[in-house]
């Protein structure tokens, strides 16, 4: 009886082991499977990493390719814009003549002053050997050394850029720049801008007449004035007529009716608003009387429009 249940209990030991065995054979197997798929993955992870590495590399190389082009194309251009000469403006209009066509594109616009400048006048200087014996001559009441020659800008009545040249007393010769220089700023139009002396007929009033009809804009004229035998403000250069033709001085009938000899319908009537005309509203009558002038548009008899005159204080 022994016997047999020793028996049975070695049967039982055999059995439990040959389980045991299996289990831990099992249980190797598997972790073996999953050594082997975790080696796996971390071969798959190292080739994506190798992988995005090389990417990595390879768009930063591109990144360093971009930069390096981008610091050239830099270089290039601060190098192109160090060599390109700047715009060449015209210094000052010391050498260009009245009545020359100057291009926008050759001023500059940002410093306009170095075009509107005076100039002495010299006895034996070419302003004087132009000026001598016509609208100037030896006289008690004006010299040389109280005028000032002046050069400046404006535009024509095409709408071009016109240089321009007047003499005036020299104390007035800032008020006429500034006036002149603002003008040109706003597109004003004046015809032309010539020395009474381009026109001189033998003596200063028919002078005067010749370079209205030409409507020429001018300033200093030693000479009587129109209405009697006293000097002219123009003599002391001291008065300037603007675009004489849209603006005429006016002898006025005692009935009010222009003069025969002054007579020109399409400008004596101020109402018509033709171009040019100058009255209270226009810019031309507002800069010179901001600079303290008054205008002949405001006397009763003559009146004259083209007319702006500063007296001595």
């Amino acid at each position: 009886m022994n016997k047999k249940r020793r028996s049975v209990s070695g049967i039982v030991l055999m059995v439990s082991c040959f389980l045991l065995i299996l289990s831990v054979a099992a249980l190797g197997i598997g972790l073996w499977e999953q050594h082997s798929r975790f080696a796996a993955e971390r071969e798959q992870w190292a080739k994506k990493e190798k992988k995005y590495e090389k990417q990595l590399r390879k768009a930063r190389k591109q990144r360093e390719k971009e930069q390096a082009d981008n610091t050239a194309a830099v270089e290039r251009r601060c190098l192109t814009e160090s060599t390109i000469a700047p715009p060449q403006y015209l210094e000052n209009l010391d050498d260009s003549r009245a009545g020359e066509i100057l291009e926008g594109e050759n001023l500059d616009m940002e410093n306009l002053s170095r075009y509107f400048s005076q100039y002495e006048i010299a006895e034996g200087d070419p302003v004087y050997q132009r000026i001598n014996g016509k609208s100037y001559r030896e006289n008690p009441d004006i010299g040389l050394e109280d005028l000032a020659y002046m050069k400046m800008l404006h535009y024509n009545f095409e709408g071009e850029i016109q240089v321009g040249e007047l003499i005036m007393n020299e104390r007035l010769a800032d008020d006429i720049l500034e006036i002149f220089q603002e003008l040109f700023e706003n597109q004003y139009q004046i015809q032309s801008m010539y020395l009474v002396d381009n026109y001189w007929t033998g003596d200063g009033i028919a002078s005067d007449s010749a370079s209205i009809d030409e409507n020429n804009t001018s300033a200093f004229n030693y000479r009587q004035s129109v209405a009697g035998a006293e000097l002219s403000n123009h003599a002391y250069g001291r008065a300037i007529d603007i675009n004489p033709l849209q603006n005429p001085y006016i002898w006025l009938n005692e009935d009010g009716t222009p003069d025969g000899a002054f007579r020109n319908d399409r400008y004596n009537n101020r109402e018509l608003g033709e171009p040019h005309m100058i009255d209270h509203s226009d810019l031309c009558y507002q800069l010179f009387l901001e600079h303290g002038f008054t205008w002949g548009g405001d006397w009763v008899n003559p009146v004259d429009y083209q007319h702006f005159e500063k007296r001595e204080n």
